[in-house]
């Protein structure tokens, strides 16, 4: 697996040059090479063979030393911090094509106005470098200009991912049903079918009620506060079915005016899921007082058994969860009491609807 994304990454590396039109950037280039080397600089009237000796003959050398730089020491060398070889390479590739260069010129090369045969190695050799020299630095300054833009546009990619991560993972917490519940559940209600009980049908489509408003909830900043509390109904109704199950028994009262009013999606759904978890051979109650304002609500619950570890850890994961989506303007406090119970206090932002 490393491999490959190696792979990738050096692959990625090696055309950033040509990537995203920037290929365009290097025809230009050419094209100015042409302009200034051959059409403004030759004396003789333009012709195909003029073109392919003082232009594509000429410039083998020189791009053969631009893309060994672009396309294999920058990613291989120099992006991998193998400063002292990248330099080391870059210094002898400089003196080595001017030479080349020289050879090359003499053997394949007919200009129109031919090297005199008199005229010394080093000479020639010492006018190469700095030609060879003045166009490396220009290439290289257009790369420096494309890495840029690459940088910009990366960090741009970057933030975009980033944001659909953030926004999936929102949606996950928002959304997430334990699925020791979903199993537990669908057990009862198999149970209850099996058994031919009276209240089946009902709590089957009590069950469906709350799992359709996950789905309608999963996507959304807010949702309205009475939709809400009719979920958490719809959810107490579906534990009250099967109290011979679970023995568990909810009282939720109810101050305040929750109309006009908008709260975290499944706030108060996923805070009941922990308490279903528990099994008892013994009746408990889980007490809940819900206190409506027109900026916050305050839900206090006290349950008749002090908490064990897996229901810690899980009202642990819903305090870090919502305070994940929401920050500080989520408080949420739980106590497990020496005695046979436990406390956990809830506050939540209320928005009202426009």
């Amino acid at each position: 697996m490393a491999d490959i994304v190696e792979l990738e990454i050096n692959k990625k590396n090696r055309l950033v040059y040509f990537s995203r039109y920037r290929w365009v950037a290097h025809i230009f280039y050419w094209i100015w090479v042409l302009l200034v080397g051959t059409v403004f600089a030759v004396k003789v009237p333009l012709t195909p063979w003029v073109l392919f000796n003082h232009f594509f003959l000429d410039i083998i050398i020189i791009a053969l030393l631009c893309y060994t730089y672009c396309l294999y020491l920058i990613p291989y060398f120099f992006k991998r911090n193998k400063n002292f070889a990248f330099w080391s390479i870059v210094i002898a590739c400089y003196f080595l094509f001017p030479a080349l260069d020289v050879l090359y010129n003499k053997l394949f090369v007919r200009l129109s106005e031919p090297i005199p045969k008199d005229a010394s190695f080093l000479g020639l050799y010492t006018r190469n470098l700095s030609g060879y020299l003045l166009n490396f630095l220009i290439f290289s300054m257009m790369l420096f200009f494309m890495e840029k833009n690459e940088e910009g546009h990366t960090e741009s990619e970057m933030e975009k991912e980033q944001l659909e991560i953030e926004q999936v993972k929102l949606e996950m917490l928002k959304t997430n049903i334990s699925p020791d519940f979903l199993m537990r559940s669908l057990a009862q209600l198999k149970q209850s079918a099996t058994n031919m009980m009276d209240n089946t049908s009902d709590a089957i489509l009590t069950f469906s009620d709350l799992l359709r408003y996950r789905l309608y909830s999963k996507s959304k900043e807010s949702t309205k506060l009475i939709e809400e509390l009719d979920a958490l109904h719809s959810f107490i109704r579906f534990i009250d079915l099967n109290r011979h199950i679970n023995n568990l028994t909810i009282d939720l009262q109810i101050q305040g005016d929750p109309s006009n009013k908008s709260v975290a999606p499944l706030a108060l759904v996923n805070i009941m899921e922990p308490f279903c978890k528990v099994q008892s051979n013994y009746p408990l109650s889980l007490n809940m007082v819900l206190l409506i304002d027109d900026h916050y609500l305050s839900l206090e619950m006290e349950y008749s058994l002090r908490a064990n570890p897996i229901l810690l850890s899980d009202l642990q994961e819903y305090g870090d969860n919502y305070n994940q989506l929401y920050g500080s303007s989520v408080k949420f406090h739980f106590e497990n009491c020496e005695e046979n119970k436990c406390i956990i206090s809830l506050t939540l932002p209320v928005t009202l609807n426009a």
